[in-house]
């Protein structure tokens, strides 16, 4: 068996929906699932051979996607390594002053160290742990209540006609993945031979066809898949590296589901695996499998697998033979259980003995100071998180000030988001002189006079620009001004000296005031459901 590397580099945020979110806000994943990985070689294959609505009529496309490859999950790489993460598997723990890492499978985390369990991603190098964390963003949309079914009037006119909003969570842009297709050599051979092997740019995720989705896509050349060295215990541990979906099993209890892995353990080698009865050997958790399927414009049933992450340990009785680990390794990169063609089922031999934090020198006085494009890229990472949170503060405070707007607002907030200009620069003075240049009995003027935003008129706020003044400053709201993390990575980099600094940049004040205008826009005129008073 073989196997080729597949690199996704995400080039606008992306939207992999996550089951259970709410109808004001839609969560992503933290990866690439192989059913996703699936359906975009499939349609890179489909065009590739110009199949069109025929390809179920297709040998090839029928034995590569429907049983003969595997496309295992694409996960965070590591960008220091080049390393792609894994799950980590439920059984470690790390020290709460993270200098020391235990694996509670092969043995208790020590009563006096203050251990807590560990979640998320961690890129595997030489013994040691690297934790890495998907950069993710919110961004604010005004809902289309009547879009299915209604007039369309919301549609038309460009604008919710409740001033209904919802949120999308999405993967940041600029970050890449690393997924996995398994196979044969003369099936990946044939998928490489009908879709090429130069890198290709696709649309993914819910979305793809506005402002998400878009990302490129690398494949790297073919290689074997060696298997691990042979145990030289009769006790070894297996992780899930994807989640686990058995044939037949009672949903969530976990021993029963991972009896299937066992059969199939024994079924392809001369037997002997059962699994380990002893006190901690099984780290098991439950999750819900909702995909949505585009072709057919609904939901897959909702299932219950075992997590990413799951360990657990097996024993093998009569000594390790030979051939036996090549044959184990072949079983677990085929996967388990059902779907395994979407990269369900997949699992990993594990060790946990010796683990230990990715040990880090403290930096030199010469290591602290940037390089002059180095410190942009930070500071505008800094910034961008910011930014982020002040749209969301802009839109709750134009609902807050909805109640003041007069009957015919919409068209002096459009007239104020336009003279804001498209770009950030120079947006202070473009909106202080519109401002000066409006008298009070003017609409526009009696308007800048009667709508208040924190009990103050927009005019005191736009006819002399005091950073230190406005709304987001003023509040030193919680998720902004006191979130010590943000303050202390931006001291720690050198450029930035406090959040007054940050939030007297001109980029925060446009993205206050153009998603606030945005919003107003959009809401004034329609009748108020209730709320805060300004």
């Amino acid at each position: 068996m073989q196997m080729m590397k597949v690199r996704i580099r995400t080039k606008a945020p992306m939207i992999l929906s996550a089951p259970g979110h709410t109808s004001v806000m839609t969560a992503t994943q933290d990866s690439f699932s192989g059913s996703v990985l699936r359906g975009i070689f499939a349609a890179r294959f489909i065009k590739a051979a110009a199949l069109g609505n025929a390809a179920h009529e297709n040998d090839d496309f029928m034995r590569l996607f429907y049983g003969g490859l595997r496309f295992v999950n694409a996960y965070l790489v590591e960008p220091l390594t080049q390393t792609r993460a894994i799950p980590l598997p439920l059984s470690v723990q790390r020290s709460k002053d993270g200098s020391s890492i235990c694996d509670l499978m092969y043995g208790e985390a020590p009563r006096d160290g203050g251990f807590k369990s560990m979640r998320g991603f961690a890129a595997v190098c030489d013994k040691g742990l690297h934790p890495v964390a998907v950069q993710k963003e919110i961004r604010l949309h005004i809902s289309r209540s009547d879009l299915n079914g209604g007039s369309g009037k919301e549609r038309l006119a460009g604008r919710s006609m409740d001033g209904g909003i919802y949120n999308y969570e999405a993967i940041a842009q600029g970050q890449s993945f690393e997924g996995l297709i398994c196979g044969a050599e003369e099936e990946l051979r044939l998928l490489c031979g009908t879709i090429g092997t130069e890198t290709f740019s696709c649309c993914a995720g819910r979305s793809k066809y506005t402002q998400y989705g878009q990302c490129e896509i690398t494949v790297m050349p073919a290689e074997d898949i060696l298997p691990p060295p042979i145990p030289t215990e009769e006790r070894f541990c297996l992780r899930c590296e994807t989640p686990f979906l058995p044939h037949r099993a009672v949903p969530g209890d976990a021993r029963s589901m991972l009896d299937e892995v066992v059969d199939a353990l024994n079924a392809g080698t001369d037997g002997g695996f059962l699994l380990a009865e002893e006190q901690r050997s099984i780290y098991a958790q439950a999750e819900d499998i909702d995909n949505f399927v585009g072709v057919w414009g609904m939901r897959r049933p909702r299932e219950t697998a075992l997590s990413a992450g799951t360990v657990f340990a097996v024993r093998k009785t009569g000594g390790w033979q030979p051939c036996d680990m090549e044959a184990v390794n072949a079983i677990l990169c085929s996967g388990v259980g059902r779907r395994t063609e979407e990269g369900f089922g997949q699992l990993r031999i594990w060790d946990g003995r010796g683990l230990c934090c990715i040990a880090q020198d403290p930096p030199t006085p010469e290591a602290r100071e940037l390089c002059t494009e180095s410190r942009r890229i930070a500071e505008q990472i800094i910034l961008a998180h910011i930014i982020e949170q002040i749209r969301v503060l802009a839109a709750e405070d134009a609902g807050r000030a909805r109640r003041t707007f007069p009957p015919n607002a919409s068209h002096a907030f459009a007239r104020l988001d336009s003279a804001l200009g498209i770009r950030p620069q120079g947006a202070c003075e473009r909106i202080r002189q519109i401002v000066l240049d409006t008298k009070k009995e003017m609409p526009l003027g009696k308007m800048l006079e009667n709508v208040r935003v924190e009990g103050r008129p927009l005019r005191s706020y736009l006819g002399e620009i005091i950073h230190e003044e406005m709304p987001y400053a003023a509040r030193e709201r919680q998720n902004v001004t006191a979130d010590q993390d943000l303050i202390d990575a931006g001291k720690e980099i050198g450029v930035w000296g406090g959040t007054a600094a940050l939030l007297k940049q001109e980029e925060v004040f446009y993205a206050y005031w153009h998603t606030f205008f945005r919003f107003a826009r959009k809401t004034a005129g329609k009748p108020e459901k209730g709320g805060e008073s300004a």
